[in-house]
């Protein structure tokens, strides 16, 4: 059997079971502007590809970040770290952050042509948070803010620049999914610090998770998860109140594995709330 190519360690080290996460967000705020009448099928892919290098070099970041820093060892819980293993060497890593980089730079110039060049600043500030996540002299994640972090960022921000790229404006009601949407994407990070609340404490990152202990995190994660659904139903439709109950539905399942589970067995869970982050938001749609 022939041994994998330098591709399949880049793809592992992308981590595509979490990528619906950076997906969910962007196809509600463009799914929003597009019931609302707008016709940029073109901004909208552009979108996309920009919310999706900025995960992608946040997780190169975060492999490259604790695979040098000795938070990953071989008590690692989480999926393989490709720095740590030395699949990917550290000088090679910084490049493929630096390519990230620069397609989410020049996506991002492209719908600040299209629509506004203040969101140069918000892109800015976009980029300086996915790079401090796990490095830099304060990184988000050893401060506790990660979570809070995601959530801004692929939720509020993410929702509404979408729709304003689109519309050239923000109407209220862009709000109330915008928020809901950056729920799971926060559980998503809550779910990978309470599975490695033991390696973090080790290596001194003091990660929201482990700031709380798991006992305390773990009911953040049911509100994380739970929230959302109630939101929607909010909406009042027969079909918000029957799309929410699917979606409270799932989010019950999900939030009973966290109960459940506990190490490695947290990783498919990983990927299940990145899901249902996407699912959120083609109910929303659909309500």
């Amino acid at each position: 059997m022939s041994s994998p190519s330098a591709w399949h360690w880049w793809w592992l080290a992308a981590r595509p079971r979490t990528l619906p996460a950076s997906l969910a967000p962007l196809v509600l705020g463009n799914g929003l502007a597009l019931l609302d009448g707008s016709r940029g099928w073109w901004l909208a892919v552009v979108s996309l590809v920009c919310a999706t290098s900025l995960q992608v070099m946040v997780n190169f970041a975060n492999d490259l970040a604790d695979g040098v820093g000795g938070v990953d060892n071989e008590d690692r819980l989480g999926p393989l770290r490709m720095v740590q293993q030395g699949r990917i060497a550290p000088r090679a890593m910084c490049r493929g952050i630096a390519l990230c980089m620069a397609v989410a730079v020049l996506t991002g110039l492209v719908m600040a042509a299209a629509s506004s060049w203040w969101l140069i600043v918000v892109g800015a500030l976009c980029l300086l948070a996915a790079l401090g996540y796990s490095s830099g002299p304060w990184p988000l994640a050893s401060l506790g803010l990660g979570e809070v972090a995601a959530f801004v960022f692929f939720g509020p921000v993410a929702v509404a620049g979408s729709y304003f790229v689109q519309m050239g404006r923000i109407d209220d009601g862009v709000w109330l999914p915008a928020v809901a949407i950056g729920l799971p994407i926060a559980a998503i990070m809550l779910v990978n610090n309470i599975r490695d609340i033991p390696t973090d404490t080790a290596a001194g990152k003091r990660t929201l998770a482990v700031r709380l202990g798991a006992g305390r995190a773990r009911p953040l994660y049911w509100l994380l998860m739970l929230l959302p659904a109630l939101m929607l139903m909010t909406l009042g439709t027969w079909r918000a109140w029957l799309l929410g109950g699917l979606v409270l539905a799932a989010a019950c399942l999900l939030c009973r594995q966290l109960q459940r589970n506990q190490g490695r067995a947290l990783n498919a869970l990983l990927a299940q709330t990145a899901r249902f982050a996407l699912l959120l938001a083609l109910t929303w749609l659909a309500a």
